[in-house]
């Protein structure tokens, strides 16, 4: 008697590839991304050194100037927008809660590097609502 060869086998595997591949159902997957390298805890977090990949992993501290406040409202991006006078930080930081435009005011860098908290103050705000803003702030220093 004659030995059958098992070709069925043989071709329900090349199918299978076939079918895989004309549809991409390949199971190699891709490789992680390279994870950025942990920083050195013992720098402060100005010095340590880190990749620029994506500006959003570093949040808030990295788009505003240092030594601010806000008026609790989060942006995903900032502008800056108009040097105000410190008597007039506050009311324009409550009226653009008020219209949920989120804001930032941090003392004005003065000519030679001086930061003064009675001197004038840098205001920042939420970069899509910029235009809006600006008419908030105009209103708050017009006195209405």
């Amino acid at each position: 008697m004659p030995r059958r060869r098992r070709t069925s086998g043989r071709r329900s595997g090349l199918l299978r590839s076939a079918v895989t591949i004309v549809l991409g159902l390949s199971r190699r997957r891709e490789a992680p991304p390279a994870a950025a390298p942990w920083r050195d805890r013992s720098l402060p977090s100005i010095d340590a050194p880190m990749p620029a990949v994506n500006p959003l992993q570093f949040g808030r501290a990295f788009q505003l100037p240092p030594f601010g406040r806000g008026n609790g409202l989060e942006a995903v991006f900032w502008t800056p927008g108009e040097r105000l006078p410190a008597g007039r930080v506050d009311a324009a930081l409550a009226a653009l809660r008020a219209a949920g435009i989120a804001a930032w005011a941090a003392p004005a860098r003065l000519p030679g590097g001086d930061r003064r908290a009675a001197g004038p103050q840098d205001l920042w705000t939420a970069a899509d609502r910029a235009d809006d803003a600006q008419d908030v702030v105009m209103r708050v220093l017009a006195g209405r």
